[in-house]
């Protein structure tokens, strides 16, 4: 009799339980759809969902219960202050996009499981189809309206073809991931890989293909797939000698390199001026593309994640943030060499040595699409720690 009593107490809690992780898991998931939505709707969704997932108490515990999440939020706290000392209006509303973002994904890291993680990179898979989709339409219609629309780099729904390449990118090594990790069917992230091969022609993102490059050859030497590591170190050496020696076309926009660079030489010679301006906590952020703080025309940042750091938070900032963040990364490594677990942990370092390299002369993370996949990835190692708590 006892028993079927206990039974029958268990029952409400079980079905509470079930629900909640559901309703956690859906958030997710929506979360992610939303980024391959147009940057208008993702922004406002993601934006709303991040407001009430700190608003519910339930949520909000699961995102403060990390001593780091509170941090995070005072550090976007006190730059939204610097912001508004400089009179930097744009500075105030990033910093408000952050601090939401934080709350974002510290809400996945809390809810976050291998199986979660696994089914929502394969619907990120799914998803690009449809980008896919929509950069071939757009690509047809510019072609026949050449003579109205003189710009032909393809951005599909994020707003800037140098996003579309990022998350382009992105999802080129979640494919790789799956096939170096045996999971799933192998031929279709073969194909959706090839599909996002076709986007990268179609954005024209020069970077992008060194996104690639460097996030297959971190997941190869993982992996220890030695052979194909030097085999896909050849194939960048030999395509690097024709672009370079032979002169060959391989990859759309390569004669604007020059450019390009030239251009790239004057935004930085502007920001390194800036920083010297402010060089102990920053203007706060998107301080480049403040007018009255830069003096410039040229664009709206500085094209250089690490001088867009310092630029933004100056010395003292810069320090701030990068000890939390490498306190996060030795985890990764820990969990990744030491523990022996790298099937998710080899694609964080994948994907975040890959946004380093891109990072250098570009700052394509720091977008309403881009920065969410990049947080749900890096959330990822919150799957181990609720693997451990579930065990003990």
């Amino acid at each position: 009799m006892n028993i079927i009593e206990n039974r029958a107490l268990m029952r409400p809690l079980d079905t509470t339980l079930t629900y909640t992780n559901i309703t956690y898991t859906n958030l997710v998931m929506m979360s992610v759809i939303s980024i391959f939505l147009p940057y208008v709707i993702a922004g406002s969704f993601l934006i709303t969902l991040a407001i009430y997932l700190l608003m519910n108490k339930q949520t909000r515990k699961l995102v403060l219960v990390h001593k780091s999440s509170k941090y995070f939020l005072g550090f976007s706290g006190f730059y939204m202050l610097v912001s508004y000392a400089y009179e930097n209006w744009f500075g105030v509303f990033a910093g408000m996009a952050v601090a939401l973002g934080i709350v974002l994904g510290y809400f996945q890291y809390s809810v976050m499981t291998k199986e979660l993680f696994e089914k929502v990179l394969t619907l990120i898979c799914i998803l690009s189809i449809i980008s896919t989709t929509c950069a071939l339409s757009e690509k047809i219609i510019i072609a026949r309206l050449d003579q109205y629309y003189s710009y032909d780099r393809i951005s599909a729904m994020f707003y800037h073809p140098n996003y579309f390449g990022t998350i382009t990118a992105t999802v080129i090594i979640i494919c790789a991931y799956k096939i170096l990790t045996h999971q799933g069917f192998k031929g279709f992230y073969y194909i959706i890989a090839g599909m996002n091969v076709i986007n990268i022609y179609l954005c024209e993102s020069m970077f992008a293909w060194v996104e690639v490059f460097v996030g297959i050859a971190i997941l190869l030497f993982i992996t220890k797939q030695t052979r194909m590591l030097v085999l896909w170190g050849s194939i960048g050496a030999i395509a690097g000698a024709m672009i370079l020696i032979a002169n060959i076309n391989l990859i759309p926009r390569l004669s604007e390199a020059e450019l390009t660079l030239s251009m790239r030489f004057k935004i930085w010679d502007m920001s390194l001026e800036q920083i010297k301006r402010a060089p102990i906590f920053g203007n706060g952020l998107m301080t480049y593309a403040n007018k009255t703080l830069s003096k410039h025309n040229l664009t709206v940042h500085s094209h250089s994640i690490y001088l867009e750091t310092l630029l933004n938070f100056g010395i003292v900032g810069t320090i701030g943030l990068l000890i939390p963040m490498l306190k996060y990364y030795i985890q990764v490594l820990k969990t990744c060499f030491k523990e022996k677990n790298c099937k998710i942990t080899s694609l964080i370092l994948a994907v975040t040595g890959a946004a380093l390299v891109h990072g250098a002369a570009d700052i394509t993370l720091l977008w309403i699409q881009t920065m969410p996949i990049f947080i749900f990835l890096i959330a990822g190692l919150g799957a181990y720690k609720t693997e451990s708590k579930t065990a003990a």
